[in-house]
């Protein structure tokens, strides 16, 4: 009888070419943005009125949760006096409220965003360093003036200007059950009005959400956020989230992360 080879060593190969054709798509699904590092962003925060103590480190562990992007969080503008703080960042976000700055620091802030250093400015920022003589130079970054806000309670918002992807999932009857509505004195010219809200106080309007263009950066701000009964509604997460991206022209027109910028599961 003739001896019949053994058909073994050809079908192991093939069974195991088929499994590892199969198994990346499922042990890779979950880490389609493994190839992407996650941006870089230093997160500057303290001062008074405000408890950064807790907002800062929900702030930054929700936005992580959606958007890839790593934080390191300082609670000073100590590091600020280095004139190369943000080189290693990709973006800077500022939570803050300080009357005063040391003028380097201010200046290096200032410098690193007319350089082009993407920036998102969160509530308190915008009415910060009131008592520097560079104080109208900071607010021509934040891309809007303002200096006084209604006595804290509830209001709503509503969208307006152009579509914008920042905004394109943003519910059109948001409201938050309690926060300071920042009065609008002037909206630098370029910047572009997102979302505002009406003043139960006196009926005036005000922009609470917009972008901005300062030399060469991508900037994004917002006056809600004082507290936690603004910060604990997923849709406010979600426009930080949106404007941080949008900043590093990581966001789709969808209001969607890039490929790679979902935070990974």
């Amino acid at each position: 009888m003739p001896h019949r080879k053994s058909i073994l060593p050809l079908v192991v190969p093939i069974v195991l070419t088929l499994a590892l054709l199969a198994f990346p798509t499922l042990t890779c699904a979950g880490r389609a943005d493994a190839s992407h590092a996650p941006l870089k962003a230093l997160f500057v925060t303290g001062g008074v009125y405000h408890d950064y103590d807790k907002l800062a480190p929900y702030l930054t562990a929700q936005l992580s949760a959606l958007i890839n992007v790593k934080f390191d969080v300082i609670t000073s503008l100590n590091e600020l006096a280095n004139q190369h703080f943000g080189d290693r960042y990709d973006v800077i976000v500022y939570d803050l409220c300080l009357d005063d700055a040391d003028p380097a620091a201010l200046d290096h802030a200032i410098h690193a965003g007319f350089g082009g250093k993407p920036t998102v400015f969160i509530h308190c920022a915008v009415h910060s360093f009131r008592n520097s003589p560079k104080v109208h130079e900071w607010e021509n970054y934040v891309g809007l003036r303002s200096k006084f806000h209604d006595k804290f309670g509830p209001f709503g918002t509503q969208k307006v200007g152009p579509a914008n992807a920042i905004t394109a999932n943003f519910p059109g009857d948001w409201k938050t059950s309690g926060d300071e509505l920042y009065q609008t004195i002037e909206v630098i010219a370029g910047t572009k009005p997102l979302l505002t809200a009406k003043s139960p106080v006196d009926g005036r309007v005000h922009v609470v959400s917009w972008t901005h263009n300062y030399g060469k950066a991508r900037v994004f701000a917002t006056t809600l956020g004082h507290d936690s009964e603004t910060a604990d509604s997923p849709a406010y997460v979600q426009l930080l989230a949106n404007g941080l991206l949008w900043t590093c022209d990581e966001l789709a027109a969808d209001g969607s992360p890039k490929p790679g910028f979902a935070a990974m599961k």
